[in-house]
């Protein structure tokens, strides 16, 4: 675009030019001219483009990455572009006035906040507003509004600041719209780390960066400075212990305002920043702000939410490898994961348990093969072309785990109930999808072969077909071995299950005993994994997993009388459910189990006692129901069926024995 307005501007004036040349000799011949004026009207047209083409321009730059389509177009709302030059100046400085004097006041009227809202992505207000109100100016105001000069104890409670709250983040997203455009004053990153050893400065500036969209650039400079100002300062700035004011039952806490604290907020909002900073070979911050940097209340929340968001937004497989943010993401998972393993890193952290697991469930393929392969001491990440072969398609690059790391930081990790059931809850889906893709590679395999048999016999009658087709079937899961594909993938499958289990300690019965809350929760998963749906084939995204622990805990709770009911459970029996259902679910959606149209010898349909439409009908759309909603005589149907129907056993076997472990 920018090439286009240097033409426009070169080309109108030509245009216009010619045009009086044209016309001026062909005045001299005696011949009329009708286009001329055209020609000037189109020159006067193109004269007039540049400057709204540069407001295009200029609003597109100042549009997040993190808005491109799926097909990398930038969706930029041109009602963002309120202003000209001129006016943007014009407005910053009457709304900084507003600004200033209602900050002395204590109190934001509803027009000044309404037009800091209206005018928030309109990069020349932002860049005359940052003008207007330098950052250490800024940075005052956000002090008098939040009474930070006062101790904690005679601070405004929180809930009392939301008028505040909202013209912070105002200010936070009118700089980053500035910094987006390119249009930050110079040295502006400068004024804005002065005095970072000062609480009150360093609390303004987490509120100035906590949430706009900032320039990638201007980001990361301003990370890595706080950071080599926190790391050479490494006293902590915690105050003393207040005690309340009269008429206050407690403190209220005080926020962690160390220079590094401050900015977490913005790294987790700026996910490629982060991985960019995570992954700085100079600085190697992982190591320093995990193992050895002490964090004030909560905080070390934040730098796990940070670890997460840039382990897990951006998943890719792309070429170079170095300049992957996928890369970066796998290389940051498979460090955090190997210093969460570390005692003094629990101790530092109490607060990532759930962090910790989010990124493990985001990476269960490189946990299911960490428990598939020998222990290993090297960190970093799986470059092979496809790591995860068990999935259609090339996955995105894997994170290394190691087997004896991962089991110490699930343990801990899975303390916290909610942790453990978001890795149960992403291995159940992982399992679903892998042998989902086992069904279909080998439905498309018979599909394939009867397609071959019905070419080379077009004269077969119904009958014929149906017994061919059931014929082929049969062969292909019994001595074709599709039943030991299944029994393959299970009892790799079953591996992460153990490991799952006995880093939760609901391993053995008298473990599940002992945490039977946990135990009830991983015998809801055994319930609900045959309702799971596979999802597209090909890539395992975060989301699938967040909608897999949605379906299987979005309502649950475990009461006394429910923990009754599973304290004598075993995980390994209740596992080897888990799989035969999960299994049967993938036949049944591919096919396997025979056409219910004739019905198949195989399938459910064609049983006496329980026919289509029965009360122990247990099939919905042709897939099996939720367990949770089966009736007794469905729940009966089904068990007879899987279980004890010699005609099923013809084409499903073997997952019951693929899962061995007794120890």
């Amino acid at each position: 675009m920018t090439k286009v307005i240097a033409m426009l501007k070169r080309t109108g004036p030509e245009f216009r030019e010619s045009s009086r040349q044209v016309e001026s000799a062909l005045g001299r011949l005696g011949v009329e001219f009708w286009t001329s004026p055209a020609l000037r009207r189109v020159a006067d047209q193109m004269s007039a483009k540049p400057p709204d083409l540069q407001g295009r321009l200029d609003l597109i730059l100042a549009t997040p990455d993190a808005e491109l389509s799926r097909d990398g177009i930038i969706w930029a709302d041109g009602a963002d572009w309120q202003s000209s030059t001129t006016e943007g100046a014009a407005l910053a400085r009457a709304v900084a006035a507003k600004v200033r004097a209602q900050a002395k006041s204590g109190t934001f009227d509803a027009q000044t906040i309404a037009e800091l809202e209206k005018h928030k992505n309109d990069p020349l207000f932002a860049a005359a507003f940052a003008k207007e109100i330098p950052p250490d100016e800024l940075k005052r105001v956000i002090s008098r509004m939040f009474r930070t000069d006062l101790p904690p104890a005679g601070r405004p409670d929180d809930k009392d600041l939301d008028t505040e709250k909202k013209v912070a983040g105002l200010f936070s997203t009118i700089l980053g719209t500035a910094s987006r455009a390119g249009k930050l004053p110079n040295k502006y990153a400068d004024e804005l780390l002065k005095d970072l050893g000062d609480p009150q400065s360093a609390f303004a500036l987490g509120k100035l960066l906590g949430k706009g969209n900032f320039d990638h650039a201007f980001m990361l400079d301003v990370v890595k400075r706080v950071y080599d100002f926190d790391v050479a300062h490494p006293q902590a700035r915690a105050r003393e212990p207040e005690l309340p004011l009269p008429g206050q039952d407690k403190v209220p806490p005080a926020p962690d305002v160390s220079p590094m604290s401050t900015v977490l907020s913005a790294l987790i909002h700026h996910p490629k920043v982060a991985q960019d900073f995570f992954t700085d070979p100079k600085r190697r911050p992982l190591a320093y702000l995990m193992r050895e940097r002490r964090w004030g209340p909560e905080s070390d929340n934040l730098l796990g939410a940070a670890i997460y968001e840039a382990s897990t937004k951006f998943r890719d497989h792309g070429m170079p490898r170095e300049q992957s943010s996928g890369y970066k993401a796998a290389l940051i998972a498979s460090w955090a994961s190997h210093y969460w393993a570390e005692e003094k890193v629990q101790q530092n952290l109490p607060n990532t348990r759930i962090w910790a697991a989010s990124i493990h469930a985001n990476y269960i393929s490189d946990v299911h093969r960490a428990y598939q392969a020998p222990p290993t001491t090297e960190i970093g990440v799986d470059a092979a072309y496809d790591p995860d072969k068990s999935l259609s398609g090339v996955q995105p690059y894997g994170a290394v785990f190691n087997k004896d790391e991962l089991k110490k930081a699930m343990t801990w990790a899975f303390k916290d109930n909610d942790a453990f059931m978001t890795v149960a809850a992403a291995h159940a889906q992982y399992s679903v999808k892998v042998l989902d893709e086992t069904a279909s590679g080998l439905a498309g395999e018979v599909r394939a072969e009867f397609a071959t048999w019905h070419k080379s016999h077009p004269e077969a009658t119904k009958k014929q077909i149906d017994e061919e087709r059931q014929d082929i079937l049969e062969k292909k899961m019994g001595g074709g071995g599709g039943a030991f594909e299944f029994q393959g993938a299970v009892n790799d499958l079953s591996e992460t299950t153990y490991a799952i289990t006995d880093a939760a300690n609901i391993a053995k019965i008298e473990e599940a005993k002992k945490n039977d809350e946990r135990y009830a929760a991983f015998k809801n998963m055994v319930t609900k994994i045959i309702d799971l749906a596979p999802g597209p084939q090909g890539k395992f995204v975060g989301l699938l997993v967040d909608q897999a622990k949605d379906h299987i805990y979005g309502k649950f709770t475990s009461t006394s009388e429910d923990k009754a009911k599973v304290a004598a459970g075993d995980a390994i029996e209740d596992a080897k459910v888990m799989f035969r259902d999960a299994t049967a679910a993938a036949m049944m959606r591919h096919g396997l189990f025979g056409d219910g149209s004739v019905p198949a010898p195989t399938h459910p349909y064609a049983s006496k006692q329980f026919p289509k439409g029965s009360p122990g009908d247990f099939l919905v759309n042709g897939e099996i129901m939720s367990k949770d909603e089966m009736s007794a005589d469905q729940r009966r149907a089904y068990r007879e069926w899987l279980y004890l129907n010699d005609d099923t056993k013809r084409v499903f076997y073997g997952a019951n024995s693929a899962i061995t472990r007794d120890s």
